[in-house]
């Protein structure tokens, strides 16, 4: 039955996906050395890139074990996030809004979500497209992960946050944000690279 398990968990790429939203958490949390989390917009460009060569270069170590070679992926991460940075959004996988209401939280974490997912969606799928065959999924997969994954972190910081009194709830909502922002690509990735590498 072990090896039953192990070759279905194999099979549906598990252990890939496993390792992509570790990783990804990983990197969001070892950025919080260099990036210190603040509310929209005060987190800029330079933060952006910091954390985003901390993110792209811990998805790049997983990411080379299905691509190989895959490059730019850290570059894409690094460009797309000083951009946004320097946009009046800020870097938003490390900025919080101002305003606690949930609702509007979770409206506008959806909305902006869309925005940088379709933005990292162009970018990384460039660099995907060497290797499969119509990389532009990548595109929505990230549009999707982000809305969720941006209105789920703001919302779970603002609980937090006003349960506790202490802005560390926001900082452990971002954590949550960027985990589902990995479930979600995780599941995408597998998905567009399954027998279709090219």
């Amino acid at each position: 039955m072990k090896i039953g398990l192990w070759f279905w968990l194999e099979k549906i790429g598990f252990w890939f996906w496993l390792q992509w939203v570790v990783v990804t958490l990983v990197g969001f949390v070892m950025s919080l050395y260099w990036v210190e989390v603040g509310e929209i917009p005060d987190v800029k460009a330079i933060e952006g890139a910091i954390g985003g060569s901390a993110i792209g270069l811990a998805q790049w170590c997983v990411l080379r074990q299905q691509f190989s070679p895959v490059r730019g992926w850290v570059l894409a991460s690094i460009v797309c996030w000083s951009l946004i940075g320097s946009s009046g959004l800020g870097a938003l996988g490390w900025s919080t809004p101002t305003v606690m209401s949930i609702p509007l939280r979770a409206i506008y974490g959806a909305m902006d979500g869309a925005l940088i997912g379709t933005l990292f969606g162009v970018a990384q799928g460039l660099v995907l497209n060497d290797h499969i065959y119509r990389a532009w999924r990548w595109i929505l997969a990230n549009s999707l992960a982000w809305a969720i994954g941006l209105s789920f972190g703001w919302t779970v910081g603002a609980v937090l946050r006003s349960v506790t009194g202490l802005f560390l709830g926001e900082v452990v909502g971002l954590a949550w944000g960027w985990v589902v922002v990995a479930a979600i690509t995780g599941v995408a990735l597998r998905h567009v690279a399954r027998g279709e590498a090219r």
